[in-house]
């Protein structure tokens, strides 16, 4: 960082000596270059600034609208600039009267060190871009190809097919006070306002001045706007000054001649309705009143402009109505492109703020690739806008054409859709793939008029598609897919419209790489969610998520006072199965026999865990130890039906299961342990009466103690002795 400080403070030092402030900044808005001229606006010294991020100081640079600007700086864009009409200053300063400086600052692109700069370079292209105006302040003006940049970065960055390498870059910006010659601007418009005044007062004055028509006509012709004298009884014109040949291409002759066809020929059909309520309003306007209004008027070479007027009563009938109105038109043409140009800008601005906050507040991609094309589709107002996702090839499959599915999309009622469409070879040859991994933009215009293979213009015509935008979204080096706006009919996509889709597919790629980063997360914790509760030799719930589930059941049926059962097997005389038939025989009974206990339970709220070796475990909530019984009768006939050999059995040549049933009804103030201990002494007296049945458990009325106490348990055999099918009547 020192290197290259010195080495940034002797290539821009010259910066020290202008009258302008200039500050460098890293991509990372790290201030590397501060002069004399902002130490002394700011009263910040370059010791405390330089090598910081400049937003510690100016904290509103790291706003959307001046980050995204800068970006493009960064990336080698064109420069940028801030005008003082729109941002009163970009970085805020005090004036000689206490103030805030007004200024203007232009932003420009710089190469790095590292792109390999001579010193002599950078000075040329600073006095270059650096010029001394005649007034005594500095211009600036863009670069050209005989400056710094060897090629020029505007050149580059609006390439529509990317391919150049571009070098690194700093911002440079040059900031101009404009605070004196705005306060003179405002005290010319006061002078110009009070000069008005004095015209409106003089008006009465100068009466028999306009009866001289030589006199008015070089008064008239002076001005730098239209002035005329329409009659509103005769509707037409019957005075214009020589500026309609500058402004409209007409001569005064020829506009008089129009006569009431003046309208019809030059004024705008859709402003014709407010221009009649207009000419109304004088009806009821005093003398000196002036009207204003603005509309369009075609020039002779058909372009239409845009027009402000401003009238006021000329001349009135004996009985005191409006005849004559005289009126100045100041084209403001440019001021209304900038004004819907603004207004684009803003809607654009919004909609990716609209956009964007979705994309952060879901995770779902599929709702956020459809929030994305209903809103694009309504801002550009297209017939169709979709998402086209290349699908991934393996193996032998990467050698065949590049094919794409249509993901989403959002289409007029009268288009025909695409959802679902697999595209092949459309936009997927090798060609646009190359240039869409460089984030390439793709508008055609006119389908018929471009220069694209017969098998797309066959295919874009089933769907009666004449004009197209195509953005791809790349994720890393990865092509993940198209973003495309359709037209049925010609278009001219405008470049903010083209900059809008590219700022949404960079937001879109965020959001698709969020969500699949999500849904990997989902599984991960989905397959450790699943380690962690399922036995994994038998698939059943292991021993944790049966303590988990038991004590979860204790404290609900606690609450609702409902009776809770459980159901503990055990595989009778398993270790003699394993010495006989090995331990992966054992494994293969274990996975039968828990089979046929899953099987045995139907109730989605029933439980079947492995609990030990070669010991099962049921809970039953919500059943009492009638149903807890059927149950347990239920899985000896499972186990039964199974007809597993068991040469090492004692009770049966086939393997039979113990079980031990106990049924409570929890009390709050004692635990699942209870439960356990019951159902655990049911099995014992099971195996010890000699296997192969049902022992039950229940509470012992003589104790005296309430239900989901252990001293209040009695054992109840259900068992039949010896047998493989136990009967339900038996028990």
């Amino acid at each position: 960082m020192i290197e290259e400080s010195k080495t940034i403070k002797e290539k821009f030092g010259v910066l020290d000596s202008v009258p302008v402030g200039a500050c460098l900044l890293r991509d990372d808005f790290v201030v590397l270059f501060w002069n004399t001229c902002l130490e002394e606006w700011t009263k910040i010294p370059r010791s405390q600034i330089l090598g910081k991020n400049i937003t510690t100081h100016f904290s509103h640079l790291s706003q959307l609208k001046y980050a995204t600007r800068f970006k493009q700086i960064f990336a080698g864009g064109p420069p940028t600039i801030f005008s003082s009409q729109i941002h009163k200053h970009l970085i805020p300063a005090i004036w000689q009267d206490g103030q805030q400086r007004i200024q203007q600052t232009t932003v420009t692109a710089v190469p790095t060190l590292e792109a390999g700069i001579e010193e002599q370079e950078i000075r040329d292209w600073l006095l270059q871009t650096l010029e001394l105006q005649p007034d005594g302040t500095v211009g600036v003006r863009v670069p050209t190809s005989a400056s710094l940049y060897r090629a020029s970065p505007s050149s580059v960055s609006s390439s529509i097919w990317p391919g150049v390498n571009s070098p690194s870059f700093y911002a440079l910006l040059v900031i101009q006070d404009v605070t004196d010659l705005t306060h003179r601007i405002q005290a010319y418009r006061t002078m110009r306002d009070q000069a008005l005044e004095e015209v409106q007062v003089r008006q009465r004055v100068e009466e028999e001045l306009r009866s001289s028509q030589h006199f008015i006509q070089q008064i008239a012709d002076a001005a730098p706007y239209l002035l005329y004298i329409y009659d509103l009884t005769e509707q037409r014109n019957v005075y214009v000054n020589g500026q309609a040949s500058k402004l409209l291409g007409y001569t005064p002759q020829e506009i008089l001649q129009m006569q009431t066809a003046l309208y019809s020929s030059l004024v705008y059909q859709e402003d014709l309705p407010r221009l009649k309520a207009h000419q109304q309003k004088f009806s009821w306007a005093q003398d000196g009143q002036i009207l204003e209004l603005d509309y369009r008027l075609k020039h002779r070479s058909g372009e239409w402009l845009w027009f402000r007027c401003r009238d006021q009563v000329f001349a009135r009938t004996a009985d005191g109505w409006p005849k004559q109105i005289f009126g100045t038109a100041q084209d403001i043409t440019e001021y209304k492109r900038a004004e819907e140009a603004l207004r684009q800008q803003n809607e654009r601005e919004l909609l990716m703020a609209t956009i964007t906050q979705h994309i952060r507040q879901s995770l779902d991609l599929g709702e956020v690739l459809s929030t994305t094309v209903t809103e694009v589709r309504q801002f550009l107002q297209a017939d169709r806008v979709m998402i086209v996702r290349f699908n991934r090839c393996t193996g032998s499959l990467c050698a065949a054409p590049a094919t794409g599915a249509v993901t989403v999309e959002s289409v007029a009622p009268n288009c025909k859709p695409m959802l679902g469409e697999t595209l092949e070879n459309f936009c997927f040859d090798q060609f646009y793939i190359e240039a869409y991994q460089h984030r390439a933009i793709r508008p055609i215009a006119d389908v018929l008029a471009a220069d694209l293979p017969q098998y797309q213009i066959d295919l874009l015509a089933q769907f009666a598609v004449r004009a197209y935008l195509v953005v791809p979204l790349v994720q890393g080096d990865e092509l993940w897919g198209l973003l495309m706006a359709h037209q049925c009919s010609p278009r001219q996509w405008m470049q903010l419209e083209v900059e809008l889709l590219s700022s949404l597919a960079t937001q879109l790629a965020i959001a698709i790489k969020q969500a699949e980063l999500y849904q990997q997360l989902q599984a991960a914790n989905l397959k450790l969610e699943r380690l962690a509760t399922l036995d994994e030799l038998t698939q059943l719930a292991n021993r944790r998520r049966f303590d988990q589930y038991l004590e979860m059941e204790w404290r609900r049926q606690a609450r609702e006072q409902t009776p809770l059962s459980l159901i503990l097997c055990d595989i009778d005389s398993f270790k003699t199965y394993n010495d006989t038939y090995g331990h992966p025989g054992g494994d293969e009974c274990l996975r039968q026999v828990a089979g046929a206990i899953g099987n045995a339970v139907n109730r989605p709220a029933d439980l079947v865990a492995r609990y030990g070796g070669e010991e099962f475990a049921v809970i039953l909530p919500n059943t009492a130890i009638q149903g807890a019984v059927l149950v347990a009768e239920h899985i000896q006939i499972k186990i039964a039906a199974l007809q597993l050999p068991h040469a090492g059995s004692q009770v049966s040549p086939y393997v039979t299961l113990s079980l031990g049933v106990a049924s409570i009804v929890p009390a709050s103030e004692s635990g699942a342990e209870i439960l356990i201990a019951a159902a655990d002494q049911a099995l014992y007296q099971a195996k010890r009466l000699g296997r192969a049945r049902i022992q039950l458990y229940q509470p012992d009325p003589a104790a005296g103690k309430p239900n989901g106490t252990a001293a209040s348990m009695l054992p109840v055999d259900f068992s039949i002795p010896n047998t493989n099918l136990p009967s339900p009547t038996s028990a």
